[in-house]
């Protein structure tokens, strides 16, 4: 029997609470649930099959890749490609429908193309950059380019969309300058008699922090599972998180005063010691940067992680928690007591890169209940 001793454990309740959480605020709003990056590591085919029964009304993904993997487990729910993807690839997007972002004459004439040659519609939303400089058809442009993809052949303009730079800033006007930029986008699309479908450009943040951004749909990621999308890392009150990291004690040993641990003896003992041996390390997300500097749950109490991280093993602290025994299961983080933010405030980045680090070697178990 080969038995993992490193598991993520998905919370099914908790992702539906949470985007019940998120319906409350979105209001009449559609709900577009980003589940990009294998769902922020919580697992995308798992993660969009409760999604698509729960009734969110459409799924983003990064590439089309992630798109096609949940086609083929089945998932059915409208579903959008944020990025971009190369001409070449649009049969393969017009016959598994999925929708489309433009910002290129070329790939908006490719999938022209694939349509009317498959006999079925193209859906596509087109991005503005309002700021973000990284993808998105210049504001100006925004009205010749949508005259030019309504005069294609089988090609659907499903929805119009922009991205926030510092939604997360309350100090920042940015972001009601991009909702003005963005409105002046949909007016010169308009004035050339073409309606821009659905507008959506709130992400997690903006969903918090500006109604107006709301518009027609939102998407949320971070929230979604329960993290915080802000620089805080306190995570809103109603929302849970849905991930909760754990491994087993595997060993424990004793050590005398002076003795050290790990590589580099970074930990040196100041007194009798008893260390507990987890089968986890960097390699499954557990960062080198938590190092002498993080804690985990064990019984009910915090120990800390004693020396540096390896990429398969940690060792803790565990001299003050009576009884712990092998076979123990220890929370890395994922309680209320110990969320992914606090591991982030440590390493000095954000909650998504705590959850999307966790590798793929860990196996991702879904929680029903309790």
């Amino acid at each position: 029997m080969i038995q993992r001793k490193a598991s993520a454990y998905i919370h099914k309740e908790n992702l539906i609470n949470n985007l019940r959480q998120l319906r409350k605020i979105a209001g009449s709003s559609k709900i577009c649930a980003v589940i990009k990056a294998d769902a922020y590591g919580h697992g995308a085919v798992m993660t969009s099959r409760i999604l698509a029964e729960a009734g969110v009304d459409f799924l983003a993904v990064a590439y089309l890749e992630e798109a096609l993997e949940l086609r083929e487990a089945g998932i059915q729910t409208p579903l959008l490609v944020l990025g971009t993807t190369d001409p070449g690839n649009a049969d393969i997007i017009v016959s598994n429908r999925i929708s489309q972002t433009i910002f290129t004459r070329e790939l908006a004439a490719a999938l022209s193309e694939s349509a009317l040659r498959l006999g079925r519609a193209a859906f596509v939303h087109i991005k503005i950059d309002t700021g973000m400089h990284r993808q998105g058809i210049d504001p100006g442009q925004a009205g010749s380019f949508a005259r030019f993809v309504s005069q294609l052949g089988g090609v659907t303009i499903e929805g119009c969309y922009s991205h926030f730079t510092e939604a997360d800033n309350p100090e920042s006007d940015f972001s009601a300058r991009q909702i003005e930029v963005f409105n002046g986008a949909l007016d010169a699309i308009r004035a050339e008699g073409i309606e821009p479908g659905i507008r959506h450009m709130a992400n997690s943040a903006a969903l918090l922090l500006i109604p107006e951004s709301r518009m027609d749909m939102v998407r949320p990621g971070v929230l979604l599972y329960g993290l915080s999308p802000e620089g805080d890392h306190r995570l809103p009150e109603g929302f849970k998180p849905v991930m909760e990291f754990r491994a087993a004690v595997t060993s424990l040993r004793d050590i005398g005063e002076g003795e050290g641990v790990s590589y580099a003896r970074t930990f040196v003992a100041s007194r009798p010691t008893r260390i507990a041996l987890l089968q986890v390390g960097y390699a499954d997300g557990y960062s080198r940067h938590l190092s002498n500097r993080a804690a985990v749950v064990v019984r009910g109490q915090r120990a800390p992680v004693a020396g540096r991280v390896c990429m398969d093993q940690i060792m803790v602290d565990v001299t003050d928690i009576p009884d712990v025994q092998v076979g123990d299961e220890v929370t890395l983080f994922g309680l209320a007591e110990l969320p992914a933010g606090e591991l982030a405030q440590i390493m000095g980045t954000i909650d998504y890169e705590v959850s999307c680090g966790i590798s793929k070697r860990v196996p991702r178990v879904l929680i029903e209940r309790g």
